[in-house]
């Protein structure tokens, strides 16, 4: 019985290089070099995730303004984008026929007053009237049928008294709805902030509750974002978040 041993790798002639290629052990032009490995102790702490929506910016408030009067746009003052407080005027509607009517009223305001005055005037006669007939009567200067007469008309003036200041409280009412009216001519802003949208030009004709032009406050404004289902848990009420702009690059 006889062994057989494999002679050690130096003996097999100086063209085999043990380890040699990539990912060997041995020298040579495919060697590696030691990589570095950093230590640290384990240690607990939070992990952060975020989460990265897109949304839009909307103002505190947007106004739609409509006119309170249906006429002709005589004047628009505002452009978009112009800044607008409470009170400012935006529109002016055409206001020559109102004007007239205006002082038709006042005229006939000022009518129903001087008949008042003459009313009055008429029931202080009948009274003074009435006084010496019942005087008279009771003396027995006077017949019956001449203070009846003279009570009819004291109860006749003072009808046409009540009569005379109805028809001024109408009058009064008539003055004040036109004098409502004409100011409706002119469009207010109702809020303070920009023009976000102009609707109409001067010479268009408006209706009432036809939009003339938005208003926005944006004094406080809003991001609006959709987060969908499988990222609601994720997000907690209460948690702040970074916002970038597209209008201001850079800034956070």
């Amino acid at each position: 019985s006889g062994f057989f041993a494999r002679p050690p790798a130096e003996a097999a002639g100086p063209n085999v290089t043990q380890g040699g290629g990539p990912g060997g052990f041995g020298g040579g032009a495919f060697a590696r070099p030691p990589m570095t490995v950093e230590l640290a102790a384990p240690s607990r702490a939070d992990v952060q995730q975020q989460l990265m929506v897109v949304g839009n910016l909307i103002g505190e408030q947007t106004v739609v303004i409509v006119p309170k009067a249906a006429g002709r746009l005589e004047d628009v003052y505002v452009k978009l984008g112009d800044a607008v407080t409470r009170g400012q005027r935006l529109a002016r509607i055409e206001d020559r026929e109102i004007r007239e009517q205006v002082k038709q009223a006042e005229a006939a305001f000022e009518v129903a007053r001087a008949t008042i005055r003459q009313r009055e005037a008429d029931l202080k006669f009948a009274e003074t009237n009435l006084n010496r007939s019942r005087e008279l009567f009771g003396r027995q200067l006077l017949p019956r049928q001449t203070l009846d007469d003279a009570d009819a008309r004291h109860q006749a003036a003072v009808a046409q008294l009540e009569l005379s200041r109805a028809q001024l409280t109408q009058s009064q009412a008539r003055l004040d709805e036109l004098r409502i009216t004409l100011a409706n001519t002119v469009i207010e802003s109702p809020v303070n902030g920009f023009v976000a949208r102009r609707a109409v030009d001067a010479g268009a004709y408006v209706s009432q509750n036809a939009p003339v032009a938005d208003v926005v406050d944006i004094s406080l404004v809003r991001l609006v974002a959709n987060v969908v289902e499988k990222d609601l848990r994720r997000v907690e009420q209460g948690e702040s978040a970074r916002v970038e702009v597209d209008a201001f690059p850079g800034e956070t």
